[in-house]
């Protein structure tokens, strides 16, 4: 193989990896590729040392899923804009977006052997919103505690930000209610490749939908966090972990 070749493979392979929506198993040149990734220790140097050069590694790679990928923060490939799917508009949206984003990934990932096992958990913006005022109520209650410096992102999300609120024209969930920004969330993860949409039952409100977690949303969280958690939302997530089960 000339190095003209190393290199063409290569970028195919990072291009692949990047687009969430082709997998191994639906695209042989893919496929093809992510074997020789496995077997080809020139190709699998060649790609880590081109990645590491763009502030990319791999997390995990895996036949069904493809070669999981994640960004550093001064990657030129990471995601520097949120405004398609969250609705920044303060510190305190900020801490809020953080909280419901570490919410999802604690609802999908309770233990840590949860992270280590293949397989998927239904979520929905009800179930992350009551997860975190559950745990805000042990807190108050003395319970449970937060981590030092989490403090505020949580006062903002169970203290002064509503559970719901509806528009009076339409019934609409609101901007600024805590469900509607973990609805915001899981539609930014979704966008990401990192949920999917769950059809299979009905949602809980019109303005919801029922989502699924992936195997390449666990890669994630395995590796220390959401995706865009310390890219976008920085200093106002929570531990995705239950370390009791470690």
């Amino acid at each position: 193989m000339t190095d003209r070749d190393l290199a063409r493979d290569v970028g195919m392979l990072l291009r692949f990896a990047l687009d969430h929506t082709v997998t191994p198993a639906r695209h042989d040149t893919y496929n093809r590729l992510l074997d020789r990734y496995t077997t080809d220790p020139e190709l699998r140097t060649a790609f880590e040392e081109t990645a590491a050069g763009l502030g990319v590694r791999a997390l995990a790679v895996d036949r069904t899923t493809g070669l999981v990928l994640t960004a550093e923060v001064d990657s030129p490939l990471a995601v520097a804009d949120t405004t398609p799917w969250l609705r920044i508009s303060s510190a305190s949206d900020r801490m809020v977006y953080g909280v419901a984003l570490g919410g999802v990934a604690a609802w999908c990932y309770p233990t840590a052997r949860s992270v280590r096992e293949p397989g998927t958990r239904r979520v929905s913006a009800i179930d992350v919103d009551r997860l975190i005022r559950e745990h805000a109520a042990a807190v108050e209650a003395g319970e449970a505690e937060l981590p030092v410096g989490l403090g505020p992102a949580w006062e903002q999300y169970s203290v002064h930000r509503k559970q719901i609120a509806v528009t009076k024209n339409t019934g609409q969930l609101k901007r600024g209610c805590t469900v509607k920004m973990c609805e915001e969330v899981l539609g930014m993860l979704a966008a990401f490749g990192l949920l999917v949409p769950d059809r299979t039952i009905s949602p809980p409100r019109p303005d919801l939908r029922v989502w699924r977690s992936t195997d390449r949303f666990r890669a994630h969280v395995a590796a220390g966090g959401g995706p865009l958690a310390w890219q976008t939302i920085v200093n106002s997530g929570i531990s995705a972990l239950d370390e009791e089960d470690a």
